[in-house]
């Protein structure tokens, strides 16, 4: 990840339904994998790369995007999650942010009431709890669907998801889930820019998280659809980092891609390299 320019790698949880890569004493995951993530920082500070830790995740939270009293809950969960690993690798070099896994978007969030309670009783209530640790930014990943939702309700979604407690807002692309077309992508990118910052009070950040594979052939895609994504989305006022989903399956050699996902990684080299 070093050698192709990376400098920040995101977990996107350290728990997932029953599964714990830390020492944990929850109860609400069973399976533990104690030393991976002590593993993973002592590579990170090898590396000189910055780790951005996401918390506790369950699918069930696809059926209760709106649902208060569960998502208090997965919030409590989360916390209890951040409180170890604070306790454990707060003062970790290379561990510079935290990330909540649970994905918003425009469709669920309708409303101005509906991402205000999202907010309130899920966002702030773990932002809150992991800012009286320390400053470590927090971030989210939003998403959107382009059958689903126009750029003026995007707008208007980020515009109320700005008034959370956050410090990085992405938004993922959507282009290898097939959510939008590539030229529609600054459309929808610069709906999103305005709706974080006319207006607002968000002083944080805005990246675009870059989708690297595609479901139809199923694997990565090319460097040239690749170019497309992050120039267009490059090019959007106030976005001041690319990220991307995932290096593992589709840019690294040992990953599931296997050769496409090596071919793809020589190229994006290549790519950097002409840009220097």
């Amino acid at each position: 990840m070093k050698d192709i320019g990376m400098h920040i790698a995101i977990i996107q949880f350290i728990s997932y339904g029953d599964i714990t890569w830390f020492n944990s004493s929850n109860d609400f995951t069973g399976k533990n994998y104690p030393d991976a993530l002590a593993t993973f920082l002592a590579a990170a500070n090898n590396k000189q790369m910055d780790v951005h830790i996401g918390l506790y995740f369950h699918e069930d939270y696809w059926k209760n995007q709106t649902n208060v009293e569960w998502l208090r809950l997965h919030a409590d969960r989360c916390n209890y999650i951040a409180e170890e690993i604070n306790a454990q690798f707060g003062k970790d070099q290379a561990f510079k942010g935290w990330y909540i896994p649970h994905e918003p978007e425009p469709n669920a969030y309708n409303s101005k009431e509906l991402t205000a309670s999202f907010n309130e009783n899920f966002v702030n209530k773990i932002s809150d709890r992991l800012h009286s640790f320390d400053n470590k930014p927090v971030s989210i990943a939003a998403f959107f669907n382009s059958d689903l939702t126009s750029p003026d309700q995007l707008k208007e979604f980020m515009a109320e998801l700005s008034r959370a407690n956050l410090q990085i807002i992405m938004l993922q692309d959507g282009v290898g889930v097939n959510h939008v077309k590539p030229d529609r992508l600054v459309e929808y990118y610069t709906a999103a820019s305005q709706g974080l910052f006319e207006n607002t009070n968000y002083k944080g950040e805005f990246w675009t998280d870059l989708e690297t594979f595609s479901f139809k052939p199923q694997g990565p895609v090319t460097i040239d659809r690749i170019k497309k994504q992050l120039e267009a989305e490059m090019s959007v006022p106030n976005i001041t980092r690319a990220v991307s989903f995932q290096y593992y399956s589709n840019m690294s050699p040992s990953g599931r891609g296997g050769d496409s996902a090596a071919m793809l990684r020589n190229d994006y080299m290549d790519y950097i390299k002409s840009l220097k």
